[in-house]
Parts: structure tokens; C-alpha cells; sequence
């Protein structure tokens, strides 16, 4: 707790920063007919540092009236640049729900091609805290490999990314699409309204891996809305 209210205190106080962000969102997956919703504040500092803190929901399936709490994160890291153009940013994220805690210690790698256009490339490492029933019905860790890709482009007004997931069980677990691996692709449209407040839309293709009513394998596809606010 104490460390906890010690990370909230750094990202909720600009005088020692360089900008807070509060960022809210809504999303909706189709195949498996329900919705969720995000509320993330975050802090970087003229150092490199940067801190954040997030909830996210779980609204129910079909409606809006089983609202629960689904997990909660925190995440750090630092930018270190090795030119003008490339950093590298180490960085973990602790992650905890009902199941119980996860680390999610990482390394993020950042091209700057030009003014206007970026690419990256991110390693990470889940490793569950807790024992799940695995595929032969034993406990063992659901512990995860993540590769992300990042290809970008920005301007005065608009910004746009696209992020490729590759994911993999390292013990004996399957996600809903009966397989040990997984794969999505996540676009996002942001548009720059001002310095201040900045809409944005996300479409993620997620493969066969929606599930609704005990069926499993459904080819899933989630969309997202959102708002972020800057402070500086």
C-alpha cells in the first residue's frame, strides 16, 4: 500500500514532471458480446522516467449492469536514448486481478525514421505469480512470451499506429482459439484536437479467439473509443 500510494503521488503532481495524461476508454468485442471501459493516468518526467497507474472494467455481456473490476496495473520504465533516432526503454509492469499478481518486466526498442513517421519493437515477459489448472489438469503458471511491433505516423493534427501482438503460453495452457499461441493487430486513429484534449478510435482483430456461451473459437474482433487529456 505504501508503495502504491507513493507511485500515485508521482503521477498526480506536474510540479515534478514534465506531463501528466489522464486517458479514459470504452470498448465493445463483438464476438464475445461484452464491454469494458479504462481509466489510465500516467506521469513523465524530463529524465527519461515514466509512471502510470490504470483500472479496467468489465461491463457484462449484453448490457451494462454487471459492472466489475477486471484487473489493475501499474507500469514503469526509462528512455534512454542511443542516438537521436533510436532508444532503447526498459520498463515493468505489475499487474493484478481476483486470479492474483502478475510482472510484466520488458524491454522496448524505438526508431524515430523520420520527422513524422516512428517504428519499434517490444519483449515481454508475463510471469504469473499464482498456479493455474493447465491442459492435464495440474497447477503450473500461465506464464506468457509477447513480442509487439509498432509501425507509426504522426502530424500536427492526426496520429496513427498499428501494433502486431505475437503471444505464447510457456507451460501447458491454450487460449480460446485451442492453441498455445496467439496473434492480434491493433490500429489506432488518434486525432489532435488540441494540446489539450486528443479523441481517438482503436479497431483489434484478435483471430478466433472470442468466446460466448461456452463456445469457444469465434473469430473476434474488439472496438474501442476514447479520450485523452493532456496537463503540462
Amino acid at each position: 500500500m505504501k508503495k502504491t500510494a507513493l507511485l500515485l503521488a508521482a503521477c498526480c503532481c506536474p510540479i515534478v514532471g514534465h506531463a501528466m495524461t489522464f486517458d479514459m476508454r470504452g470498448g465493445y468485442k463483438e464476438a464475445s458480446h461484452s464491454y469494458e471501459s479504462r481509466f489510465k493516468m500516467s506521469q513523465s518526467f524530463k529524465s527519461g522516467y515514466w509512471l502510470s497507474m490504470e483500472t479496467d472494467n468489465k461491463q457484462g455481456n449484453d448490457n451494462l449492469d454487471q459492472s466489475t473490476i477486471s484487473y489493475n496495473e501499474i507500469e514503469g520504465n526509462y528512455k534512454y536514448k542511443l542516438s537521436p533516432m533510436v532508444a532503447i526503454q526498459p520498463g515493468i509492469v505489475y499487474h493484478w486481478s481476483t486470479d492474483g499478481a502478475q510482472v510484466r518486466p520488458y524491454v522496448k526498442i524505438i526508431w524515430n525514421m523520420t520527422d513524422t513517421v516512428y517504428s519499434g519493437v517490444r519483449f515481454r515477459y508475463d510471469w504469473n505469480q499464482y498456479d493455474s489448472k493447465d491442459l492435464s489438469g495440474t497447477q503450473d503458471k500461465g506464464s506468457v512470451e509477447r513480442l509487439d511491433l509498432y509501425l507509426g505516423w504522426q502530424n500536427e493534427y492526426f496520429s496513427i499506429q498499428d501494433n502486431p501482438v505475437f503471444y505464447r503460453y510457456v507451460n501447458d495452457f491454450h487460449y480460446n482459439n485451442g492453441k498455445k499461441s496467439a496473434y492480434e493487430n491493433d490500429l489506432v486513429i488518434k486525432y489532435k484536437l488540441n494540446k489539450t484534449f486528443q479523441p481517438y478510435v482503436e479497431w483489434d482483430y484478435m483471430e478466433q479467439q472470442g468466446k460466448y456461451n461456452s463456445e469457444s473459437g469465434l473469430t473476434e474482433n474488439r472496438f474501442r473509443i476514447g479520450l485523452t487529456i493532456n496537463f503540462e
